[in-house]
């Protein structure tokens, strides 16, 4: 009796816990979406990546060639005057610590995290 309504109670904590209102699930429902945990989730999302170092436009297009290479990546932007630079990405295929990862391997401190100081940059580009 005890196990049945443990059991039951677990199961109505799981269904109470929902992916927000019913608005707003229409609405993931009609975008570019994945189903994780019983939610449509955004399948692509946007981070933002505060790149110290990236000073020029060189700078910004080889941090955006190195994303490239990370599976999952679909698109990037930067803004220099911020120091910036935005990566639109996969969510079921990545996560944000792997761009973060990718640009700290470029040589380029981000976000709060160093550069790696073995990496080799080329000429002209910091």
């Amino acid at each position: 009796m005890k196990k049945t309504l443990l059991f039951a109670l677990a199961v109505l904590a799981l269904a109470a816990t929902g992916c927000g209102d019913r608005e707003a699930r229409a609405k993931e429902k009609k975008a570019n979406t994945t189903f994780m945990f019983w939610c449509f989730r955004k399948e692509i999302v946007s981070d933002n990546y505060h790149v110290p170092d990236m000073r020029t436009a060189a700078a910004a297009q080889y941090l955006q060639n190195k994303m490239k290479a990370v599976p999952g990546y679909d698109d990037s932007s930067y803004d220099l005057e911020k120091n910036i630079l935005t990566v639109s990405y996969k969510s079921s295929t990545v996560r944000k610590m792997n761009f973060e990862e990718a640009i700290a391997e470029a040589g380029f401190p981000v976000n709060l995290r160093p550069a790696d100081p073995k990496a080799k940059i080329p000429e002209g580009v910091k």
